[in-house]
């Protein structure tokens, strides 16, 4: 080849390169159960089962089952001896005490899962669907999401044992118990994530350290940028729109509420961990813009007095659930407000949370004030999506100084102020930033969907240590 033509050829590949789409490179940690393998077992059953996962990944449980054939969710049958089931023992206890089967919801719905609860004696005494995300994967698999409280889970030990039946002429061919050494001992915990992930990484018992996750970030700030809160049941459009999380109304002993503006919302994933795990039912009395506070927000004056109208339907609708018995706040740092001439704006600022917690009905036992979370900046997306791209930690690559990053909260000043066994902070900065820096990823986690907000995942993983600090308040 002559010099033209090789510098042809090179002029070809870098076009190439430049004109080629750029790709982000991160590590996934796996926060999926981890499957066990089964052998070749009933030659005679397309449910041969080869490979089963079924554990807790965050506060979710997820079942995951491969087999050796093909089969139609249609031909599962327990009239004709075909089904696929995982039996649960709860605690130490050496009889089954329900199972769960996969079974045809008929036409195109699809695979559904349904509950047995048995009594010692092996009998069927209650039987409803579960309530969660069924789907079939491919041809030979299915799986299933759902809370453990929809299985009659609760916090600590279980084991667990899949077993499948096919109807054929040699029923030992058609059978099949997987693993076949017997049960599988696992857990329910407040939240179940690999080691060191999100806040843990930061946890202050003890050093966390996690090799794998070094590189690792989830969600993308792609991925967060569209990626909502956490999941919240709507009760009512009324003014205060209210909706509702944690453990279920039939099974709650405890009513709490978290009430603010949009910095409110974002922690609900951290009170969702924390209401499930100690059988809470939590209502979300939200508005963005719009903190709980007697002091008016600087803005203009038709967001002001539909902040006004807000916060009147909040107080009244207090009176009327005497049953939420703890109250938790949060809102924006460095909202300003709209003092009367002559006021300390700053001090007209914390009086009017104040104000606003002591009218609060005294049915209102505890006022929990979250302390705002860091702000990032503008360009910490971009920085992010560089680093992965070089393959570089971004958690020291795009953090920003601890001084720009965390504002006053007057709210937090307010609730340090008033002293009482009523009023409380928790304060999770040591989760997002060092004494000198904010970091932008802890523990494979991105902490902010925007320049203000965190991400569902990150709050979720802040979930334990406000669980760990509540427990300290009430007991």
């Amino acid at each position: 080849m002559n010099a033209a033509g090789r510098i042809l050829r090179l002029f070809s590949w870098a076009l190439i390169v430049l004109l080629a789409p750029a790709t982000s490179v991160a590590a996934t940690p796996n926060r999926d159960p981890l499957p066990h393998a089964d052998a070749a077992d009933a030659p005679g059953s397309p449910l041969d089962v080869r490979s089963v996962a079924f554990g807790q990944r965050g506060t979710e449980l997820v079942l995951r089952i491969s087999t050796a054939a093909d089969w139609e969710t249609s031909q599962l049958s327990d009239a004709e001896g075909r089904s696929l089931c995982v039996t649960l023992y709860y605690g130490d206890l050496p009889t089954p005490r329900s199972r769960l089967c996969f079974f045809d919801r008929g036409g195109e719905d699809g695979p559904g899962l349904m509950f047995f609860r048995l009594d010692p004696f092996d009998n069927v005494v209650e039987t409803s669907i579960v309530d969660g995300n069924v789907r079939r994967t491919d041809g030979r698999s299915v799986q299933a999401i759902f809370d453990p409280p929809a299985v009659k889970l609760g916090q600590g030990r279980y084991s667990w044992q899949t077993e499948s039946q096919w109807s054929c002429a040699a029923p030992a061919e058609c059978s099949d118990l997987a693993p076949d050494n017997g049960n599988v001992i696992a857990q329910i915990k407040p939240l179940a994530e690999p080691p060191c992930f999100g806040a843990a990484a930061r946890n202050p018992r003890y050093r966390c350290r996690n090799p794998s996750l070094r590189l690792a970030i989830v969600p993308t700030p792609a991925q967060a940028a569209l990626s909502p809160n956490a999941r919240c049941a709507r009760v009512s459009f009324k003014p205060p729109s209210t909706c509702e999380f944690g453990a279920r109304p039939a099974i709650a002993h405890r009513t709490i509420a978290l009430v603010g503006d949009s910095h409110a919302t974002h922690w609900r994933g951290a009170l969702d961990v924390v209401a499930r795990t100690r059988g809470w039912r939590g209502y979300s009395v939200t508005r963005a813009g719009c903190p709980l506070s007697t002091a008016p927000p600087d803005t203009e004056r038709g967001s002001r007095n539909s902040c006004a109208l807000w916060r009147r339907a909040v107080f009244a609708w207090f009176r009327n659930h005497p049953e939420v018995r703890t109250v938790f706040v949060s809102q924006l740092a460095g909202l300003d407000v709209r003092a009367p001439a002559g006021r300390n704006r700053r001090e007209y600022e914390i009086q009017g949370f104040i104000r606003a917690w002591r009218r609060l009905p005294s049915t209102v036992r505890q006022i929990v004030v979250l302390r705002d979370t860091p702000v990032t900046s503008e360009n910490s997306s971009s920085c992010v999506e560089a680093a992965m791209k070089r393959s570089r930690p971004p958690g020291t690559a795009c953090a920003i100084s601890r001084r720009r990053a965390l504002r006053r909260d007057p709210a937090a000043i307010a609730a340090r102020r008033r002293g009482t066994r009523r009023v409380h902070v928790i304060d999770l900065t040591r989760f997002m930033c060092s004494p000198r820096l904010c970091l932008p990823v802890v523990g494979g986690v991105l902490v902010h969907k925007d320049n203000t907000h965190i991400t569902n995942l990150f709050s979720t993983t802040l979930g334990p240590f406000v669980l760990r600090r509540m427990d300290r308040l009430i007991g």
